[in-house]
């Protein structure tokens, strides 16, 4: 009976609306074109008008809410402030006072909290975390929810105030597909204590497009020597991307790792990708030693010109007087970065009498020898 009632009622609303379509349209049949076009018009800028007036009265609602939020926040951290700054500086607590906290207001206390403790360290700071303690599980349960910026902010709020007791959840924020939540997760996880977490980073170090090269070396850096085993083999690693393995190059290069050279020389034997090569060339100036000389003396003449560069960067530091000759060369090449590298290589062999000879001359590259020239007496 009741289904009956229902359908009747809808064939009567369907009849209203097709009734009403019926009469707009015949009143607008018998209208000139142009009174038509006309009352189209009025009836759009009518819509326009109501449709302004709605949205000009929601932004003046939102922003009176935002407003009473606003002070309401403000009072409550004058409030927080004195119970907390009472709490830092009391050193005669055996257990910490509690803060009432309402549910509505946990959210706000916490990130209040992640604010504070940007400000502190030592046993301060374990105050702060201690007072954050029991919202945190609120905080972990919503890193996987709402939009990419507000999940690593809850990210980074786990690693100011619950880390390590949460090291779980932002391992798992690993496997999120937004960029800036894997980043914010794997700079947290990149950790000195623990090296181990370098093999959950490596292999999402790819997704990182937008990051520069010198964040994801510097990142992988901090976590120290005890990573480098990792890093040579992801360097010598072919299939792996070739921003993972420049970081990673540059990496060990940072660390000082004194196996780098041999993996870099690997590399450069089979790889010909000029960035890798110039990272794996780098390595070399560094740490190379006189073995490597063979090496080098190929590359001076390959055809990258940022290949060249490195190489002969790398000669002047593991070369000696003897390989003049190779940077006077160098002082030839159409390329005037690859003619300073190779000034500066001949001044770091000491042949500097040579390089004041070209600069006296009127050789096409005095001005470069005289830069360096310029550049030595300035040191």
């Amino acid at each position: 009976m009741a289904s009956d009632t229902f359908k009747e009622y809808l064939n009567k609303f369907i009849t209203t609306i097709k009734n009403l379509v019926d009469q707009v349209f015949s009143h607008f049949e018998v209208l000139p074109r142009l009174e038509i076009a006309l009352q189209i018009l009025i009836l759009t800028v009518v819509f326009i008008f109501v449709l302004t007036l709605i949205i000009a009265m929601a932004v003046v609602l939102l922003r009176m809410k935002n407003n009473r939020n606003a002070r309401r926040y403000h009072r409550l951290e004058k409030l927080w402030e004195g119970k907390i700054m009472e709490m830092l500086h009391n050193e005669e607590y055996e257990t910490l006072p509690s803060i009432d906290i309402p549910g509505k207001d946990q959210l706000f206390f916490v990130q209040y909290l992640y604010r504070f403790a940007s400000r502190l360290r030592g046993q301060e700071l374990q105050i702060i975390k201690a007072l954050a303690l029991p919202y945190l599980p609120m905080i972990a349960s919503k890193i996987h929810r709402g939009y990419p910026e507000l999940r690593a902010r809850n990210i980074n709020i786990l690693a100011t105030l619950g880390f390590p007791e949460y090291i779980k959840p932002i391992t798992q924020a690993l496997k999120e597909d937004a960029p800036i939540v894997k980043m914010a997760a794997a700079r947290i996880l990149a950790h000195p204590d623990y090296p181990e977490h370098v093999d959950l980073i490596l292999p999402v170090l790819s997704s990182f497009d937008e990051w520069s090269m010198n964040f994801l070396s510097s990142m992988l850096s901090e976590m120290g020597p005890h990573i480098a085993p990792q890093l040579r083999e992801e360097l010598m690693n072919s299939e792996a991307s070739t921003r993972v393995r420049v970081a990673a190059a540059e990496a060990l290069r940072r660390i000082g790792d004194l196996a780098a050279p041999d993996s870099a020389v690997q590399v450069l034997e089979l790889d010909e990708d000029p960035e890798l090569s110039a990272t794996c060339l780098k390595i070399l100036r560094d740490m190379g030693t006189p073995r490597h000389r063979p090496l080098l003396l190929d590359l001076v003449n390959s055809p990258s010109e940022i290949i060249r560069i490195h190489a002969l960067a790398a000669l002047g530091s593991v070369g000696s007087r003897e390989d003049s000759g190779i940077f006077r060369e160098g002082l030839d090449d159409s390329s005037s970065w690859v003619a300073l590298q190779a000034a500066r290589a001949m001044n770091q062999v000491h042949s500097s009498e040579l390089l004041g000879e070209i600069a006296a001359s009127d050789h096409p590259r005095a001005s470069v020898a005289q830069q360096v020239l310029a550049e030595v007496s300035n040191t």
